[in-house]
């Protein structure tokens, strides 16, 4: 067979701004462009991109039309670009290499078979670990095809690497036909085995996504012939990461002993990063360093304190699981402290067996059976009731005032207990009363408590209730017999007929 060479990469992370730079975030394009250019000085004759094609699963416009300008170049030089989605980039349903592949620049794997010569070429798109254990094998069933060899691109942590939660074992042996070599993406580290003579590999990342990655960034060489495969790795050139070790004695000049040593590097457009230990009673204004790496031209300042953990670069916000970002989003989820509501209209729309056109109807049925699960009654403590309670006018939806009742003994010592029914709000003193609906207040002696209870269902007409001196003739014949003589109104009229207290009356006969 005629000799075929695959370039294999992956998470390329296009339109990072790390450290909120942009002059990174064109490093990142650089990195990959950087890789098609020795794709086609090699004539390769595919190149492979194992996931995580963009950061972030709404890039930019900028980052958007960077890409296409990249396959751009390789279809013009004739190149095929195959590629699966990664966790960073995946979406709901139609994916941003859907719309690439619409223009014809990118070639989306799956179950069905990419032919190059005596080669298939399958793909799996990244799976969410909780998933792992539901996928679906008989997706390649009858898929199988008189390909010499046949490659398997994944973007997954897999096992026999320390790091792996998919046994890569379980996968070469479920998939119904033989598998000869696994390329791979989501790991950031160049890596390399045989699992049962068939190769393993990951590309290792184009650009360095955290001060973690300190090896050389690279890609694979995979040659296809008669004599097997054979991959070997190529490094690419990136912008560089220096770090600058001090570490403190006590007794001494901190800050001078951190400047001594940052004097011994060039660092013209680099990262740096000081990493500090020793004496932890050292102490020096970390400001004053990075003010120091920029004017030695550091591109982007940092420290890392190891003897307290600080680190000047690092942000917290970003707590990312390359392998399930679904568990990430969950848990920012919970700590918004959404109502069961919020949460079950939260599944809802992420639900992928839930269509667009029907997510409305189903959140209108989930929150219905919701709703009818929810007892809405709840208890609310008064403490007075010597405000004013207005009533209410049905038919115009306008308040009136009753008049003020005071209601003797109902203190801080003798609660006043208020039973809100279905969605009434709480009914407080000098608050207004809720539409369609009225209140009842027990008769109290001076040792008794009083329960007020708000009850939508004994509201029959409050058309012509406007206080407890209305219109006579349109109120009960018992209300007329108890309704109080006129008392002075004045402040000095009170005054002068001493304490007395007002008679009690009770609301369910005037009301």
């Amino acid at each position: 067979m005629d000799e075929i060479r695959i370039l294999h990469t992956g998470d390329t992370h296009l339109g990072y701004r790390q450290y909120h730079s942009d002059v990174r975030r064109k490093d990142f394009l650089n990195a990959f462009s950087n890789v098609v250019d020795d794709a086609i000085d090699m004539s390769v004759d595919a190149v492979v991109h194992a996931g995580d094609l963009f950061d972030s699963r709404n890039p930019t416009l900028d980052d958007i039309l960077d890409a296409m300008g990249l396959f751009s170049r390789l279809k013009t030089a004739g190149i095929p670009l195959l590629a699966i989605v990664g966790n960073h980039e995946s979406k709901q349903s139609t994916q941003w290499l859907d719309l690439y592949g619409s223009l014809g620049l990118v070639t989306r794997l799956g179950a069905e078979p990419y032919r190059l010569g005596d080669v298939a070429i399958y793909g799996i798109d990244s799976v969410a670990k909780t998933k792992i254990p539901l996928f679906d094998y008989s997706t390649f069933n009858g898929k199988g095809t008189d390909a010499r060899y046949n490659l398997l691109v994944m973007h997954q942590l897999v096992k026999p690497f320390a790091f792996g939660e998919w046994d890569i074992k379980e996968v070469i042996d479920s998939i119904p036909f033989d598998i000869h070599a696994v390329l791979l993406g989501d790991n950031h580290k160049y890596e390399i085995t045989k699992v049962d003579d068939v190769w393993v590999t990951y590309a290792g990342s184009t650009e360095r996504n955290s001060t973690a990655e300190r090896e050389p960034r690279s890609y694979n060489i995979v040659t296809i012939g008669k004599s097997g495969i054979e991959i070997s790795k190529r490094t690419i050139s990136t912008r560089e990461f220096v770090f600058i070790p001090v570490a403190l004695t006590e007794g001494s000049n901190a800050l001078d002993d951190v400047f001594s040593a940052i004097k011994e590097y060039d660092l013209t457009d680099k990262v740096a990063f000081v990493e500090l230990s020793g004496d932890v009673m050292s102490k020096m204004d970390l400001s004053e360093v990075e003010r120091f790496l920029l004017s030695r031209g550091a591109l982007v300042p940092g420290i890392k304190d190891l003897r307290t953990g600080v680190d000047t670069l690092a942000d917290p916000s970003l707590n990312v699981s390359f392998s399930d970002p679904d568990d990430v989003v969950k848990e920012e989820i919970r700590k918004m402290n959404l109502t069961s509501g919020g949460l079950l209209l939260d599944d809802i729309i992420r639900d992928p067996h839930v269509v667009k056109t029907k997510v409305g109807d189903e959140a209108e049925n989930k929150l219905g059976e919701l709703l009818d699960k929810i007892d809405f009654s709840v208890s609310v403590p008064v403490e007075s009731l010597s405000t004013p309670v207005p009533s209410v006018d049905v038919e115009t939806d306008r308040s009136e005032e009753i008049p003020e009742i005071e209601v003797d003994n109902i203190g801080e010592e003798s609660p006043v207990e208020v039973m809100v029914d279905h969605d009434v709000e709480e009914t407080l003193p000098g608050k207004d009363v809720p539409d369609q609906h009225n209140a009842e207040v027990a008769d109290t002696s001076d040792d008794a408590v009083s329960d007020v209870s708000v009850n939508e269902k004994e509201v029959h007409d409050t058309d012509n209730i406007s206080g407890l001196e209305g219109d006579k003739e349109e109120l009960p014949e018992k209300a007329l017999d108890d309704l109080p003589e006129e008392k002075p109104s004045s402040e000095e009229e009170k005054k002068e007929n001493g304490s007395v207290k007002p008679r009690q009356y009770n609301l369910g006969d005037y009301l």
